[in-house]
């Protein structure tokens, strides 16, 4: 198996989106507006992206299987995004390399801080966000959102 990290190729940003709407659609019963709300954010990150912020693809065996992207938000504080793996390469540490990278490319960069949002009912990435080292920052928000009820979490790790 041939595992490689690598930034965007043409399709990725289309791959990104539409396999936010299939997988959260299937896995936690959100509506087409979660699709909808991914391609707006993606727009957002690459019409106001600085030369920090990068987006990262992983491809197993010549597929697309997982990404994750990272931004600067403030002074020595970076934002994770887009931490996807697709159902096929669960369990193969997918998730946890693509994290480690964005963590060691904001170290590389002076971060002193990464954040990220999450939901509660995305157990598979807290528990691995728990593992890393991330840690809850302000008390989770109930929210209802593309057709369910769930709290909003934001983590951050220190670097």
């Amino acid at each position: 198996m041939t595992q490689i990290l690598r930034t965007l190729h043409p399709g990725d940003l289309g791959w990104i989106i539409s396999q936010h709407g299939e997988i959260y659609t299937r896995e936690f019963q959100f509506d087409p507006y979660f699709e909808i709300h991914i391609a707006a954010k993606v727009v957002a990150f690459c019409e106001k992206a600085v030369p920090f912020d990068t987006f990262w693809m992983v491809e197993i065996d010549g597929e697309r299987a997982g990404s994750i992207a990272i931004s600067k938000i403030a002074d020595e504080v970076a934002f994770l995004n887009f931490v996807l793996v697709s159902t096929k390469f669960r369990g193969q540490g997918v998730a946890q390399a693509l994290v480690n990278k964005a963590i060691d490319h904001a170290r590389t960069h002076g971060m002193r801080v990464v954040q990220l949002e999450t939901y509660s009912c995305l157990q598979n990435a807290r528990k691995l966000y728990k593992k890393l080292g991330f840690a809850i920052i302000e008390p989770p928000t109930k929210i209802e959102k593309f057709g369910q009820t769930f709290d909003q979490e934001f983590w951050e790790y220190r670097l």
